[in-house]
Order: structure tokens, then C-alpha cells, then sequence
């Protein structure tokens, strides 16, 4: 029997605020949490979203991000180093980075 989408959204959500706490814990958050850069991740803008993307490998929550917005089916911004946005003829992103 397999899980309701919700449920396996529910849990990557959970994951993913668990992962951000624990590090937030020990002082080592995201570059996406930086004020001065944050706005990058959800740009209206290609060029800006892929200097986001560039900045996620190598973050401690990054396969997490990516899980959360996989489940949660996303359809805009750079989540685990992936631009979700969907555009005319891009294919549904189905692998991790």
C-alpha cells in the first residue's frame, strides 16, 4: 500500500525543518537565510536563480531542500540546487542533484 502524497509531503517538510533547526543549533545556516542574497532562491529572474543554484552545493540541508520541494510538487525557485520553475516544455525534475 503506498502513502498519500500529503503524508509524504508532510514528512519531507518535517525533515527539512528538523535538518535547518539542528544546524541553526550549532550556527551553520543556508546561504538561502543570508538577507543580502536570499531573494535569489525565488526569483522572477533565470539568470538570478542560477546563481542561487550555485550556491547550494555543499549545504548541509541540500538533499533535504530538494526532497521537500519533490514532494511537495513546487513549481517555482532553486530548492536543493535545482530550479523548480516550471516553464512550456521543461520536464518535472524527478532526480536528485
Amino acid at each position: 500500500m503506498s502513502v498519500p502524497a500529503k503524508i509524504v509531503a508532510a514528512r519531507a517538510s518535517e525533515e527539512l525543518n528538523k535538518a535547518l533547526a539542528d544546524h541553526a543549533h550549532l550556527g551553520m545556516l543556508p546561504h538561502c537565510a543570508d538577507q543580502s542574497s536570499s531573494h535569489l532562491w525565488l526569483s522572477d529572474h533565470d539568470l538570478e536563480r542560477a546563481v542561487a543554484a550555485t550556491l547550494c552545493p555543499g549545504c548541509p540541508v541540500q538533499l533535504e531542500c530538494w526532497s521537500a520541494a519533490r514532494a511537495q510538487d513546487v513549481t517555482w525557485g532553486i530548492w536543493g540546487a535545482v530550479d523548480f520553475t516550471r516553464k512550456p516544455n521543461k520536464p518535472k525534475i524527478d532526480t536528485p542533484p
